[in-house]
Protein backbone atom coordinates (compact mmCIF):
# COMPACT_ATOMS: atom_id res chain seq x y z
CA UNK A 1 0.00 0.00 0.00
CA UNK A 2 1.11 3.73 -0.92
CA UNK A 3 0.67 5.80 1.39
CA UNK A 4 0.66 9.51 1.04
CA UNK A 5 0.58 12.55 3.79
CA UNK A 6 0.04 16.21 3.50
CA UNK A 7 1.37 17.85 6.35
CA UNK A 8 3.80 15.43 7.39
CA UNK A 9 6.70 18.06 8.92
CA UNK A 10 3.88 19.05 11.60
CA UNK A 11 4.17 16.50 14.60
CA UNK A 12 1.26 14.34 13.77
CA UNK A 13 2.49 14.20 10.35
CA UNK A 14 5.78 12.89 11.31
CA UNK A 15 4.61 10.21 13.74
CA UNK A 16 2.51 8.86 11.17
CA UNK A 17 4.65 8.33 8.77
CA UNK A 18 7.67 6.61 11.71
CA UNK A 19 4.27 4.31 12.43
CA UNK A 20 3.63 3.45 9.04
CA UNK A 21 7.18 2.77 7.79
CA UNK A 22 8.08 1.20 11.21
CA UNK A 23 4.80 -1.13 10.71
CA UNK A 24 5.58 -2.82 7.08
CA UNK A 25 2.22 -2.11 6.23
CA UNK A 26 2.93 0.40 4.56
CA UNK A 27 5.25 -0.52 0.80
CA UNK A 28 5.59 3.10 0.54
CA UNK A 29 4.88 6.85 2.36
CA UNK A 30 4.98 9.75 0.49
CA UNK A 31 5.28 13.08 2.74
CA UNK A 32 4.21 16.83 1.45
CA UNK A 33 4.74 20.24 3.48
CA UNK A 34 5.43 23.35 2.57
CA UNK A 35 8.10 23.57 5.84
CA UNK A 36 11.35 21.10 5.63
CA UNK A 37 10.98 17.97 7.05
CA UNK A 38 14.15 17.66 9.59
CA UNK A 39 15.92 15.70 10.39
CA UNK A 40 15.07 13.50 7.17
CA UNK A 41 12.60 10.66 8.09
CA UNK A 42 14.55 7.56 6.71
CA UNK A 43 12.33 5.72 4.06
CA UNK A 44 10.07 8.49 3.87
CA UNK A 45 9.87 10.45 -0.17
CA UNK A 46 9.31 14.18 0.76
CA UNK A 47 7.91 16.43 -1.32
CA UNK A 48 8.49 19.97 -0.33
CA UNK A 49 6.04 21.95 -2.26
CA UNK A 50 2.45 24.39 -1.63
CA UNK A 51 -0.64 22.66 -1.46
CA UNK A 52 -1.88 25.26 -4.40
CA UNK A 53 0.87 24.34 -6.22
CA UNK A 54 0.26 21.54 -9.09
CA UNK A 55 4.08 20.47 -9.60
CA UNK A 56 3.48 17.86 -6.83
CA UNK A 57 0.68 16.13 -8.39
CA UNK A 58 2.38 13.94 -10.07
CA UNK A 59 3.90 12.59 -6.65
CA UNK A 60 -0.15 11.36 -6.13
CA UNK A 61 -0.45 8.95 -8.51
CA UNK A 62 -0.46 5.47 -7.78
CA UNK A 63 -1.56 6.37 -3.99
CA UNK A 64 -4.03 4.07 -2.53
CA UNK A 65 -4.49 6.36 0.71
CA UNK A 66 -4.06 10.47 1.07
CA UNK A 67 -4.36 11.78 4.38
CA UNK A 68 -4.68 15.52 5.31
CA UNK A 69 -3.29 16.77 8.42
CA UNK A 70 -2.86 20.51 7.33
CA UNK A 71 -6.27 21.55 9.38
CA UNK A 72 -4.44 20.81 12.82
CA UNK A 73 -1.78 23.18 12.63
CA UNK A 74 -1.84 24.95 16.07
CA UNK A 75 -3.41 28.89 15.82
CA UNK A 76 -1.28 30.93 14.49
CA UNK A 77 0.58 34.27 16.01
CA UNK A 78 -1.43 37.27 14.45
CA UNK A 79 1.15 38.26 11.89
CA UNK A 80 0.51 34.77 9.98
CA UNK A 81 -3.42 35.07 10.28
CA UNK A 82 -3.43 35.26 6.58
CA UNK A 83 -2.60 31.03 7.00
CA UNK A 84 -5.74 29.95 8.68
CA UNK A 85 -7.85 32.58 5.65
CA UNK A 86 -5.72 29.92 3.05
CA UNK A 87 -6.59 27.14 5.00
CA UNK A 88 -9.49 26.18 2.77
CA UNK A 89 -8.16 26.81 -0.72
CA UNK A 90 -4.99 24.60 0.60
CA UNK A 91 -7.53 21.93 1.75
CA UNK A 92 -9.55 22.50 -1.84
CA UNK A 93 -6.15 22.02 -3.38
CA UNK A 94 -5.10 18.77 -1.79
CA UNK A 95 -8.84 17.13 -2.55
CA UNK A 96 -8.87 18.34 -5.93
CA UNK A 97 -6.07 16.58 -6.62
CA UNK A 98 -6.93 13.57 -5.04
CA UNK A 99 -10.22 13.80 -7.18
CA UNK A 100 -8.29 14.16 -10.24
CA UNK A 101 -6.08 11.15 -9.83
CA UNK A 102 -8.27 8.52 -8.61
CA UNK A 103 -7.31 8.42 -5.37
CA UNK A 104 -9.32 5.81 -3.90
CA UNK A 105 -8.95 6.63 -0.45
CA UNK A 106 -9.03 10.30 1.03
CA UNK A 107 -8.94 10.77 5.12
CA UNK A 108 -9.10 14.95 5.60
CA UNK A 109 -8.83 15.66 9.69
CA UNK A 110 -10.31 18.56 11.32
CA UNK A 111 -9.99 20.49 14.92
CA UNK A 112 -13.36 19.64 17.00
CA UNK A 113 -13.09 23.92 17.28
CA UNK A 114 -15.38 23.70 14.27
CA UNK A 115 -18.31 23.00 16.86
CA UNK A 116 -17.97 26.18 18.16
CA UNK A 117 -18.86 26.86 22.07
CA UNK A 118 -21.97 25.13 23.47
CA UNK A 119 -23.47 25.14 27.22
CA UNK A 120 -21.48 23.43 30.18
CA UNK A 121 -22.09 19.91 29.73
CA UNK A 122 -23.14 19.74 26.35
CA UNK A 123 -21.59 16.62 24.46
CA UNK A 124 -21.69 16.44 20.74
CA UNK A 125 -22.14 13.85 18.53
CA UNK A 126 -21.25 13.81 14.82
CA UNK A 127 -24.58 15.66 13.91
CA UNK A 128 -24.07 18.42 16.12
CA UNK A 129 -24.12 21.90 14.06
CA UNK A 130 -21.20 23.21 13.29
CA UNK A 131 -21.11 26.63 14.80
CA UNK A 132 -16.98 27.41 14.93
CA UNK A 133 -18.02 30.46 12.77
CA UNK A 134 -18.74 32.62 15.84
CA UNK A 135 -16.03 30.87 18.01
CA UNK A 136 -12.80 32.38 16.63
CA UNK A 137 -10.28 32.69 13.38
CA UNK A 138 -9.27 29.32 14.15
CA UNK A 139 -12.85 27.82 14.61
CA UNK A 140 -14.22 29.80 11.72
CA UNK A 141 -11.47 28.83 9.11
CA UNK A 142 -12.28 25.20 10.13
CA UNK A 143 -16.26 25.43 10.03
CA UNK A 144 -15.82 26.76 6.55
CA UNK A 145 -13.45 23.83 5.58
CA UNK A 146 -16.20 21.49 7.15
CA UNK A 147 -18.42 23.14 5.40
CA UNK A 148 -17.09 22.81 2.04
CA UNK A 149 -16.23 19.24 2.80
CA UNK A 150 -19.79 18.41 3.33
CA UNK A 151 -21.58 20.38 0.85
CA UNK A 152 -19.03 20.38 -1.87
CA UNK A 153 -16.33 17.62 -1.22
CA UNK A 154 -18.50 14.28 -0.39
CA UNK A 155 -21.06 14.38 -2.96
CA UNK A 156 -18.56 14.26 -5.58
CA UNK A 157 -15.79 12.14 -3.60
CA UNK A 158 -15.27 9.23 -6.13
CA UNK A 159 -13.85 6.84 -3.48
CA UNK A 160 -14.05 6.66 0.24
CA UNK A 161 -13.62 10.21 2.05
CA UNK A 162 -13.60 10.18 5.53
CA UNK A 163 -13.51 13.02 8.28
CA UNK A 164 -11.66 12.56 11.79
CA UNK A 165 -13.30 15.76 14.07
CA UNK A 166 -10.12 15.92 16.78
CA UNK A 167 -10.14 18.15 20.15
CA UNK A 168 -6.67 19.31 21.60
CA UNK A 169 -3.77 16.40 20.63
CA UNK A 170 -1.64 16.30 23.80
CA UNK A 171 1.43 13.99 24.44
CA UNK A 172 5.02 13.81 24.76
CA UNK A 173 5.28 15.43 21.20
CA UNK A 174 2.44 17.42 21.82
CA UNK A 175 2.98 20.15 24.18
CA UNK A 176 0.67 23.22 22.63
CA UNK A 177 -1.82 22.46 25.73
CA UNK A 178 1.13 22.86 28.58
CA UNK A 179 2.73 26.34 26.41
CA UNK A 180 -0.75 27.87 26.77
CA UNK A 181 -1.39 27.14 29.94
CA UNK A 182 1.40 28.31 31.32
CA UNK A 183 0.67 31.88 29.60
CA UNK A 184 -2.60 32.14 30.15
CA UNK A 185 -4.73 31.90 33.31
CA UNK A 186 -6.43 28.40 33.09
CA UNK A 187 -9.81 29.04 35.70
CA UNK A 188 -11.84 31.64 34.84
CA UNK A 189 -15.04 32.40 37.57
CA UNK A 190 -18.01 29.98 37.36
CA UNK A 191 -16.20 27.25 34.66
CA UNK A 192 -14.01 25.83 36.94
CA UNK A 193 -15.87 22.03 36.62
CA UNK A 194 -16.25 23.01 32.55
CA UNK A 195 -14.44 20.06 31.11
CA UNK A 196 -11.75 20.20 28.33
CA UNK A 197 -11.73 17.77 25.44
CA UNK A 198 -8.39 16.12 24.81
CA UNK A 199 -7.05 12.71 23.52
CA UNK A 200 -4.14 11.69 23.48
CA UNK A 201 -1.47 11.60 20.59
CA UNK A 202 -1.86 7.74 20.44
CA UNK A 203 -5.21 7.51 20.30
CA UNK A 204 -5.29 9.76 17.87
CA UNK A 205 -2.70 8.26 15.48
CA UNK A 206 -4.54 5.35 16.26
CA UNK A 207 -7.49 6.89 14.97
CA UNK A 208 -5.83 7.99 11.90
CA UNK A 209 -4.20 4.20 11.28
CA UNK A 210 -7.77 2.61 11.92
CA UNK A 211 -9.29 4.98 9.06
CA UNK A 212 -6.19 4.16 6.59
CA UNK A 213 -6.51 0.09 6.83
CA UNK A 214 -10.61 0.22 6.67
CA UNK A 215 -12.95 1.83 4.84
CA UNK A 216 -14.74 4.81 6.67
CA UNK A 217 -16.81 6.74 4.72
CA UNK A 218 -18.38 10.35 6.52
CA UNK A 219 -17.34 12.03 9.72
CA UNK A 220 -16.28 10.38 12.93
CA UNK A 221 -14.80 12.05 16.19
CA UNK A 222 -12.19 11.58 18.05
CA UNK A 223 -11.49 12.35 21.44
CA UNK A 224 -10.54 10.41 25.14
CA UNK A 225 -13.56 8.94 26.42
CA UNK A 226 -13.27 11.89 28.83
CA UNK A 227 -12.57 15.19 29.94
CA UNK A 228 -10.50 16.83 31.86
CA UNK A 229 -12.41 19.42 34.24
CA UNK A 230 -10.32 22.99 34.32
CA UNK A 231 -9.98 22.80 38.03
CA UNK A 232 -8.09 19.61 37.61
CA UNK A 233 -6.57 21.06 34.73
CA UNK A 234 -4.52 24.18 36.80
CA UNK A 235 -3.98 22.13 39.76
CA UNK A 236 -2.12 19.79 37.55
CA UNK A 237 -0.25 22.27 35.67
CA UNK A 238 0.56 24.17 38.84
CA UNK A 239 -1.82 27.03 37.80
CA UNK A 240 -3.09 27.40 41.76
CA UNK A 241 -7.25 27.62 41.73
CA UNK A 242 -7.81 31.49 41.29
CA UNK A 243 -10.30 32.34 38.66
CA UNK A 244 -10.17 35.02 37.09
CA UNK A 245 -13.18 37.28 34.57
CA UNK A 246 -13.68 35.98 31.38
CA UNK A 247 -13.16 39.68 29.89
CA UNK A 248 -9.78 39.62 31.78
CA UNK A 249 -8.73 36.28 30.11
CA UNK A 250 -9.85 37.30 26.48
CA UNK A 251 -7.60 41.14 27.55
CA UNK A 252 -4.35 38.98 28.60
CA UNK A 253 -4.68 36.57 25.31
CA UNK A 254 -5.35 39.77 22.89
CA UNK A 255 -2.29 41.36 24.43
CA UNK A 256 0.25 38.65 24.01
CA UNK A 257 -1.37 38.01 20.59
CA UNK A 258 -1.08 41.49 19.38
CA UNK A 259 2.08 42.43 20.98
CA UNK A 260 3.91 39.26 22.13
CA UNK A 261 3.49 37.01 18.91
CA UNK A 262 1.42 34.55 21.11
CA UNK A 263 -0.02 32.17 19.00
CA UNK A 264 -2.96 31.42 20.27
CA UNK A 265 -6.27 33.88 19.40
CA UNK A 266 -8.14 35.60 22.35
CA UNK A 267 -11.38 34.44 21.21
CA UNK A 268 -10.13 31.08 20.54
CA UNK A 269 -8.45 31.24 24.56
CA UNK A 270 -12.38 31.78 25.44
CA UNK A 271 -13.47 28.87 23.29
CA UNK A 272 -10.94 26.45 25.37
CA UNK A 273 -13.70 26.75 28.24
CA UNK A 274 -16.94 27.01 26.29
CA UNK A 275 -16.24 24.25 23.74
CA UNK A 276 -18.60 20.35 24.58
CA UNK A 277 -17.72 17.04 25.39
CA UNK A 278 -17.29 15.11 22.25
CA UNK A 279 -19.30 11.48 21.49
CA UNK A 280 -17.29 8.65 19.68
CA UNK A 281 -19.59 6.03 19.51
CA UNK A 282 -19.54 5.82 15.78
CA UNK A 283 -15.67 5.30 15.86
CA UNK A 284 -15.89 3.01 18.46
CA UNK A 285 -18.68 1.06 16.63
CA UNK A 286 -16.55 0.90 13.53
CA UNK A 287 -13.21 -1.12 15.86
CA UNK A 288 -11.40 1.94 17.64
CA UNK A 289 -11.36 2.93 21.15
CA UNK A 290 -9.23 5.36 22.97
CA UNK A 291 -6.63 4.07 25.16
CA UNK A 292 -5.71 7.14 27.19
CA UNK A 293 -7.76 9.54 29.87
CA UNK A 294 -7.48 12.89 28.87
CA UNK A 295 -5.80 13.14 32.42
CA UNK A 296 -3.19 10.84 30.89
CA UNK A 297 -2.57 13.25 28.07
CA UNK A 298 -1.65 15.97 29.58
CA UNK A 299 0.21 13.95 32.11
CA UNK A 300 2.28 12.86 29.16
CA UNK A 301 2.73 16.61 27.62
CA UNK A 302 3.47 17.92 31.41
CA UNK A 303 6.22 15.61 31.54
CA UNK A 304 7.87 15.59 28.58
CA UNK A 305 7.86 19.50 28.94
CA UNK A 306 9.35 19.24 32.34
CA UNK A 307 12.17 16.18 30.61
CA UNK A 308 12.56 19.15 28.55
CA UNK A 309 12.99 21.86 31.11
Amino acid sequence: MHVFIGGVAGNTGRLLAERLLAGGRAQAVTGLDERPCYPPLPGLRFVRAAYEQREWWPHLAGTDVAVLLTPLRWPLARRDRRREVALVSEVRGFVQAAMALGVPKLIVTNSAALYGTWAAGAVLGEDAAVRGHSASAYGRARARLADWLELDAAPQYPGVLTRLRVPLVAGAHHGEIVRHVRRLPVLVCGAEERALALVHEDDALLAIEHAIWHDLPGIYNVAAGDGLALRELAALAGRGQTCVPAAWLALRAWWGWRWRGWPTPPLWARALILGGMLWTDRLAAAGWSPRHSARDALLAALDAARAAG
